[in-house]
């Protein structure tokens, strides 16, 4: 039986549209499935960046304050990251990390040394960014005292660097005098650190006890930052309180400026 004109036309026309409908959910896989796995990867790269750069502001940091240097250093931190564009496909805006100081805390020590004396200022503050993700969620990324973790949003922390503490009769103390406020941006912003201090007792000192403020917890300070004899517990109030230390000790303080003279 032959087809007459008018139906080969309607057969071409429901070709076309089940081609097309195929083609419709072909590409809505695509946006739904294809596109958030891909941006995924690229926030998963950005992050490993973002962790390398906070790194080496960590190392400078650390550097500067034992250099006693007047030298400025800036520092860039990759706060967040764009997506390619793509024919046909959409992305979110870009995603955008933030930066800022954590705000002032004091560093105590109970004992003969003066840790205002010693430090030429007792204030301290640390260093937090957080990571901006459409498809990802990357825990925040945080510096004080010389240490460098990560804190998820349960409050569970990993150490990724962390200079000793107590250590064969010494005591260091790291501290950042001055004050970031947040910014938030995809970009990449310089971290301006100026000038390092570094002060030491004359002879080893009493120390009983020291308060220092930080978001590590007790159990990675005790595990994974100082020695056996020497426990840390919570001080409230986001501080740290290290007990346990007996004899005498060299008290080293390493101050570095963030953004003004330390």
């Amino acid at each position: 039986m032959e087809l007459t004109p008018g139906k080969r036309g309607q057969s071409t026309v429901i070709g076309f549209i089940l081609l097309f409908g195929f083609l419709i959910l072909v590409l809505s896989l695509f946006q739904a499935e294809v596109v958030p796995n891909q941006n995924a990867e690229i926030e998963f790269q950005h992050y490993q960046e973002a962790r390398d750069d906070m790194t080496e502001l960590y190392t400078e940091i650390i550097t500067l304050g034992r250099s006693s240097s007047d030298e400025q250093v800036l520092v860039p931190v990759s706060l967040g990251t764009d997506y390619p564009p793509r024919l046909l496909f959409l992305n979110p805006p870009p995603a955008a990390g933030s930066i800022e100081s954590t705000g002032d805390g004091t560093i105590e020590i109970d004992g003969e040394v003066n840790a205002a004396e010693l430090c030429e200022g007792d204030a301290t503050t640390g260093l937090v960014y957080s990571p901006g993700y459409h498809e990802t969620t990357q825990p925040d990324i945080r510096y004080d005292n010389g240490l460098l973790y990560v804190e998820t949003a349960d409050g569970e922390n990993a150490v990724l660097e962390h200079s000793k503490i107590v250590d064969e009769g010494e005591i260091n103390l790291y501290r950042l005098n001055g004050s970031l406020r947040t910014r938030s941006e995809a970009g990449t912003l310089p971290i301006e650190l100026t000038g390092g201090v570094s002060n030491s007792t004359d002879n080893p000192q009493t120390v009983t006890r020291i308060r220092l403020p930080s978001e590590l917890s007790t159990d990675k300070w005790n595990t994974t930052v100082l020695p056996p004899d020497i426990n840390a517990t919570d001080a409230g109030g986001g501080r740290v309180e290290l007990t346990g230390f007996s004899g005498q000790y060299t008290v080293n303080c390493y101050s570095v400026g963030l953004g003004q003279r330390p």
